[in-house]
């Protein structure tokens, strides 16, 4: 179904946003990046298209950047995944295109595989309904990434780099919420998709709602937590949910210095504030209940091949490096 899942969900009409991207990580440097194609229609005004691209460098801080260029302009393709805004095109198991901005030239050929079927993060009620804001759909959950990626003339060789390729789309973003994805741990095969965050109902916040998928020995497990705290800070969030079979609990973590800050603007015009970085870390423990109580059962550790991110209703102060905005 990754194809399905990828197609347009944009009517035309006011009132909606829709992104697609691609996280990866290089097993051999260490650095991360993550590509965005956006689409924004805005209430009132006219619509317009994104074109992102991030570096985040774990070794070099300074070389973590980010770029954001808007367009007036772009095609979608409604029968099959082929996204092309300016000189970026992102369509099904592939990723390519070029920016300037902010001091720095960029120029991406990459190619992702597909064909695993679609993780839906939300429970299957939300995905039937409008209740949920924002719609995620993780078509390509654990992807390996392959190509190039050019910087300021220099270029780097990516081969089989873990990374996710995901699509959302909706009316609004949460007011609050922070994300994790993981499929390159330590000593385990396994994913990790997760989310919790906050929305808003007329003038009231809702509690925090957190949906959280492992895959583990090729199965999927669901678990999932409502309370009215947050259980999440800039740069790290502990975890702590549990059903009847499973229970996860542990930390996602980044420091300051390895987070961007990206603005995101909701269709009325509200602001969000995204702090993301694709080389964060994690220390999580999966227990299974057993006759005597919760056994350990597997331990996802992961160091710097965390995809992560912060985000609310004011911009951190501590993260020092932002999107350059290019018009």
């Amino acid at each position: 179904m990754s194809e399905a899942d990828n197609l347009p969900a944009w009517s035309g009409r006011p009132g909606a946003y829709e992104v697609w991207f691609l996280t990866a990580t290089d097993p051999v440097t260490g650095r991360g990046y993550w590509i965005r194609s956006t689409l924004s229609a805005p209430v009132s005004g006219r619509p317009s298209a994104g074109v992102w691209f991030a570096r985040f460098d774990p070794t070099d801080p300074p070389g973590t950047f980010g770029i954001h260029r808007t367009h007036a302009e772009w095609k979608l393709d409604r029968d099959r995944f082929d996204v092309v805004i300016g000189d970026a095109e992102m369509g099904s198991g592939l990723a390519q295109g070029t920016l300037r901005g902010g001091g720095h030239e960029v120029r991406w050929d990459l190619q992702f595989s597909t064909g695993e079927p679609t993780y839906r993060l939300l429970p299957d009620r939300l995905y039937r309904s409008s209740i949920a804001p924002t719609t995620p759909f993780s078509p390509n959950v654990r992807t390996r990434v392959r190509g190039t990626v050019t910087v300021d003339g220099t270029t780097e060789e990516l081969g089989e780099a873990p990374g996710q390729q995901g699509h959302l789309y909706g009316s609004r973003h949460a007011e609050r919420w922070a994300w994790a994805q993981c499929g390159a741990f330590v000593d385990e095969d396994a994913v990790l998709h997760a989310l919790t965050a906050q929305g808003r109902r007329g003038p009231i916040d809702t509690p925090f709602f957190t949906f959280i998928g492992v895959q583990w020995q090729g199965e999927w497990t669901r678990l999932a937590r409502i309370r009215m705290r947050r259980d999440f800070g800039l740069g790290r969030w502990k975890i702590d949910v549990s059903n009847r079979r499973f229970r996860l609990t542990g930390r996602v973590e980044a420091p300051p210095d390895a987070l961007l800050r990206a603005r995101y603007t909701d269709p009325s015009g509200e602001p969000r504030y995204c702090h993301n970085s694709e080389i964060a870390s994690c220390r999580l423990v999966l227990f299974e209940r057993k006759a005597r109580g919760w056994e350990e059962v597997a331990l996802l550790e992961s160091k710097g091949t965390t995809h992560a991110e912060w985000a609310g209703r004011t911009p951190a102060a501590a993260v020092e490096r932002e999107f350059a905005e290019v018009p």
